[in-house]
């Protein structure tokens, strides 16, 4: 029998703009990003780690209807350090958002029978959607994972085709959908430069901070203590602390608010030249750091071009300004997409990039670099030498008088004020 969906299942209306997602919380209105976050404080220990994070998914939400380059992202912490939390919150807005705990690929099978066919796939709900998947370390265990990467970089690019095992075939064709992964640093794995990496990364809380774990416990039993005196009743408002769901219904009504009204409120957001060029350099850093020598092949060593970056970085400027309710790209949005650009090159290329650029023009010897690294010799050997293919460094001996010196490495002239420019002589 075919029926139409109930309408109870979709979304129950409800007075002054409020709306429930199906079985889920009521989404709450809110215009404003101040009000969200004093709601958050009031919910648990608020750190700068879990505002970067929260401003970052709600832009990335924010720029799903957008001509251009997609901005994807994935965001990292510990174990416990915040991320699923802030996951189910952008997911109260289930109008626009598609949450998921794990993901087995994009696919799920086309039935043809006598009422007709039905295309079963994921693909078809996202359209115009967050997918956001809370434990995407999972997907680094499955088998498939090549094939689930590849059907991800076709997605980006609007038009993604597959056939089915019963030679059914399917074209998708102008879906819009930006995508979070939520995760341990585990998740790197996912990065592969080589093919051209499509997101942009976020980290809440890269190493744990004793002083601020034992705030935060202390906090949480002593809530505990307080909820153990509430009983869940089985709705959505009562399975965890009011504060909690106070914020995470104002978190789906913010949502909702940045959905609704995004072309306009990005249309009303200016951005200087200057503010172009600093998004400019941010987007060639993160070229020239996440690059990896090829695991394929040894004939040439190159990275990627960096347009792709620069215009993710740029829209993600915007968007920032946008969730946080300002009319331009400022100091403080510039700071808060810096800070992903940083998070978005971390791994072993920067830290070694970091200790030649604090020798300066003395330059440093490779046991030098693996020893303040703490990367081994062979590897440190290896990154050092790609990163002279791609320009990043250069090899010269220091002149002396009488004797010979072994010789050392530097960043080139080039990417020794890229560097400057984007993490700065206080944070080198």
């Amino acid at each position: 029998m075919i029926a139409p969906v109930p309408k109870d299942w979709l979304g129950e209306p409800k007075r002054d703009g409020q709306t429930r997602a199906a079985e889920g919380l009521v989404c709450v209105p809110c215009e404003s990003y101040k009000q969200l976050e004093n709601s958050w404080k009031k919910a648990m220990k608020w750190t700068d780690g879990l505002s970067h994070g929260l401003t970052f998914m709600l832009a990335v939400t924010t720029s799903t209807k957008s001509v251009g380059t997609q901005l994807w992202g994935k965001v990292f912490s510990p174990a416990g350090g915040g991320k699923t939390t802030l996951a189910e919150a952008v997911s109260v807005a289930r109008e626009y958002v598609y949450p998921k705990d794990s993901l087995t690929g994009l696919f799920s099978g086309y039935q043809i029978d006598g009422a007709g066919s039905q295309d079963f796939s994921m693909i078809n709900s996202i359209n115009g959607k967050t997918l956001i998947i809370k434990d995407a370390d999972t997907i680094i265990q499955n088998a498939a994972l090549p094939a689930i990467i590849s059907q991800f970089r076709a997605l980006y690019d609007r038009s993604i085709r597959t056939q089915f095992k019963n030679k059914m075939s399917r074209d998708y064709e102008g879906i819009s959908a930006t995508v979070l992964f939520c995760g341990t640093s585990s998740m790197k794995q996912l990065d592969s430069s080589e093919l051209g990496e499509r997101f942009l990364d976020c980290w809440l809380m890269e190493k744990i901070d004793e002083d601020l774990e034992d705030e935060i416990n202390w906090r949480v039993i002593n809530r505990a203590d307080r909820n153990l005196a509430l009983e869940a009743n089985g709705k959505p408002e009562n399975r965890q602390d009011p504060e909690m769901t106070a914020a995470m219904q104002l978190t789906g009504g913010y949502v909702n608010y940045l959905r609704l009204n995004a072309q306009d409120l990005l249309s009303q957001v200016d951005g200087s030249d200057d503010a172009k060029r600093t998004c400019i350099n941010y987007g060639k850093f993160v070229a020239f750091m996440r690059a990896r020598p090829s695991s394929t092949q040894d004939e040439t060593a190159e990275r990627e071009f960096s347009a792709r970056l620069v215009e993710q970085h740029w829209r993600l400027a915007k968007c920032l300004a946008v969730v946080l309710n300002k009319k331009d790209v400022d100091k403080e949005v510039l700071k808060r997409t810096r800070r992903v650009a940083l998070d978005t090159a971390k791994g072993q290329t920067l830290e070694i990039v970091k200790q030649i650029y604090k020798t300066k023009e003395a330059g440093a010897e490779m046991a030098a670099i693996s020893l303040r690294t703490n990367i081994s010799e062979d590897k440190t050997r290896q990154l050092v030498k790609f990163l002279r293919q791609i320009g990043v460094v250069e090899l010269f001996t220091p002149s002396t008088k009488g004797r010979a010196k072994t010789p050392r490495w530097r960043l080139t002239e080039r990417l020794r004020d890229l560097y400057r420019d984007v993490v700065g002589r206080e944070h080198s």
